[in-house]
């Protein structure tokens, strides 16, 4: 009885592990575009600007198309960047140091969500931005590991920065 009880217990284990992820609140528009944030106060989860990164990377991983309008932007050095990248993203690196990138080069319209290696380059290059820009600009909190031909990502959506 005991084996039958963990087994079950095992098995839908399972199921739910393998079980689409469902963003807590509502998709907003931004910018044209359909994305999912992170709090349920639309408003403070545009200004904070994290996207949900369970839903990101969920399609990342399954290799589902973004979202109409969304470009990556991967803000670590080129060499990390030509290392291993999430496939479609460009590469705009962020200094931390002196804090500047080349702002000229985010795309001009749609949302626009930055990556890196840690979360915390992403959240520092979002507040170099200034409002306007900010508003379609959200930052990505999720570490990944590529194979040697940087075809295949897997990533894993770390908690909220």
């Amino acid at each position: 009885m005991k084996k039958i009880i963990i087994s079950t217990l095992l098995l839908m284990g399972l199921a739910f592990a393998n079980e689409a992820y469902k963003p807590k609140f509502d998709k907003v528009s931004v910018a044209g575009s359909e994305i999912y944030v992170l709090a349920d106060d639309v408003e403070e989860a545009l200004e904070d600007g994290m996207v949900d990164q369970f839903w990101l990377a969920e399609l990342i991983n399954n290799n589902k198309p973004l979202p109409k309008g969304v470009t990556l932007v991967d803000l670590r050095e080129d060499y990390k960047y030509k290392a291993q990248h999430i496939k479609g993203a460009i590469n705009l690196p962020f200094d931390m140091k002196s804090e500047k990138m080349d702002f000229s080069k985010i795309p001009a319209d749609g949302v626009v969500i930055f990556y890196c290696d840690k979360g915390v380059k992403s959240m520092t290059a979002r507040t170099k931005l200034d409002e306007k820009l900010a508003s379609r600009v959200f930052a990505f909190d999720a570490t990944f590991k590529c194979d040697e031909n940087n075809t295949n990502c897997t990533l894993t959506p770390n908690e909220a920065i």
